[in-house]
C-alpha cells in the first residue's frame, strides 16, 4: 500500500531517536511513531481519528507533571 509523507519530525534524547511521521494512504491520515536506539526501532500507529484524544492526553500528562 502506498504511503505519502505530509510531515516529519526528528526528536533526539538521550541514546534515543523518535521519529514522528504524518502519512496518509488510500485508507487515511495516520501519525507513525518510531522510536530507535540505533540497534532496535519500535513502531507505534495512531489513526488520524485517535490523534485528538491523543493529542489531548499528552497535554494533560504534561500539565499535570511538568
Amino acid at each position: 500500500m502506498e504511503e505519502t509523507t505530509l510531515y516529519s519530525k526528528k526528536i533526539n534524547t538521550r541514546n534515543k531517536a523518535f521519529f514522528l511521521d504524518l502519512k496518509e494512504n488510500p485508507n487515511g491520515k495516520f501519525l507513525k511513531v518510531t522510536e530507535s536506539n540505533g540497534e532496535k526501532r519500535s513502531f507505534i500507529f495512531i489513526p488520524e481519528e485517535g490523534l485528538k484524544e491523543f493529542s489531548e492526553s499528552i497535554d494533560e500528562i504534561l500539565s499535570a507533571h511538568f
